[in-house]
């Protein structure tokens, strides 16, 4: 079910009407349970009512450093319900005194050690890590503490992973943290032993000031939508070998592909965790759009995609509301990837343009954020349901 971008006919809509009801019955018990009860006793109250809603939801209500509650609806590792948590967040605020959100927020080395302590067993006091760029512009965070195993203890990832949760938050968490590794922690002997390792540890309280440190600087140098928008010279081109099926969902059959993020590009075709602000600054959302290409030759599927990109390109950058970074064939559909600005008006421009060019009823505006994995636009009123969304 689409929660950011619903059809407004057919049963999906009916559907999510009646989903709507029942949230709005859920939020009674939710806001009431906040503000009356204990932290426990509104965790397990809120925990039931979503969990209700949702299996894969999950909740808690935490001390909001003494300026009242934080209430958490959130999906963990089912982001692609992130936009139902951000619903259920935003219908419930308006209760004084308590905050709500979908993300998990971050808090302080003394709330991470009591956490992972309580729960995993770990004391982290003295415990270091390291961090660094990989594929994808993703982070990869090693964690080491007494105690801890050599990778492959499952006991010790666990403990590092909610460590890094807690003193990051879920967003950072989710935009930018891939791999989280644990090691123990070196021991010192009388003889200083020779660095060897890639990069040098750091105490983990300094995580969280690291990480936002690397992330301001990449970011830095992430192109804008001005800089996108500029003459395509320096795209990179890629080829894959898709095996034949009678559908394909995303980008599955692409053959052929150009981009002027490959980066981008190789992280969302590879399926790794998707974040936009990875790639393109000013809040900016990565998508694609989708055509149906099927009995259309190979020439006439090119000209006509040349022809769709540039009109596409035209009209996104003469509103400043986006441009176009890449294209794709495939064995069955064909590609326009776009970065479009915030707000309603770029998916609406994009839809109109790719009308008036007279793609296929089967055409889709499509996100490559992992957050939005369960959402689609039909660029026609009456667009079915796109392959590989149940």
């Amino acid at each position: 079910m689409r929660f950011l971008h619903p059809g407004d006919a057919g049963d999906e809509a009916r559907e999510r009407g009646a989903f709507l009801a029942r949230v709005e019955a859920t939020l009674v018990e939710v806001k009431r349970a906040s503000k009356e009860r204990s932290l426990a006793a509104a965790t397990d109250a809120t925990l039931a009512s979503v969990r209700a809603l949702h299996p894969s939801l999950d909740a808690e209500v935490l001390a909001d450093h003494g300026a009242g509650r934080v209430v958490v609806i959130t999906p963990r590792d089912a982001r692609k319900l992130r936009p139902l948590a951000g619903l259920l967040a935003e219908r419930a605020a308006g209760v004084e005194g308590v905050r709500f959100t979908s993300h998990r927020p971050a808090r302080g080395f003394e709330e991470m050690l009591e956490t992972v302590g309580r729960e995993h067993g770990f004391d982290l006091s003295a415990a270091r890590a390291r961090a660094g760029f990989a594929r994808g512009h993703l982070l990869e965070l090693v964690i080491y503490a007494d105690g801890f195993g050599a990778r492959g203890d499952e006991q010790a990832a666990v403990a590092a992973e909610r460590a890094a949760e807690v003193l990051l938050g879920e967003r950072v968490l989710d935009d930018w943290v891939g791999q989280i590794d644990c090691e123990p922690l070196p021991r010192r002997g009388p003889l200083r032993v020779v660095q060897r390792e890639a990069a040098p540890t750091f105490p983990l309280a300094e995580l969280p000031q690291t990480l936002a440190s690397a992330i301001e600087a990449l970011s830095a140098e992430l192109p804008d939508m001005a800089r996108l928008s500029m003459p395509r010279e320096g795209w990179v081109l890629f080829e894959a070998e898709p095996e034949a099926a009678a559908e394909y969902a995303e980008q599955d059959d692409v053959a052929l592909a150009s981009s002027a993020l490959p980066e981008m590009l190789k992280c969302f075709l590879e399926g790794a965790p998707f974040s936009s602000k990875r790639f393109v600054r000013g809040g900016a959302s990565l998508a694609y759009l989708k055509l149906d290409a099927h009995g259309a030759s190979f020439e006439e599927r090119v000209a006509a995609r040349v022809r769709l990109e540039d009109e596409v390109a035209a009209a996104l950058s003469a509103r400043r509301l986006g441009a176009v970074v890449g294209n794709g064939l495939g064995l069955r559909y064909a590609y326009v990837d776009v970065a479009l600005a915030p707000g309603p008006e770029p998916l609406r421009v994009l839809c109109e343009v790719a009308r008036a060019s007279g793609v296929s009823r089967r055409s889709w505006v499509q996100f490559c954020d992992t957050d939005l994995g369960a959402e689609w636009v039909g660029v026609w009123p009456d667009a079915p349901t796109p392959p590989g969304f149940g």
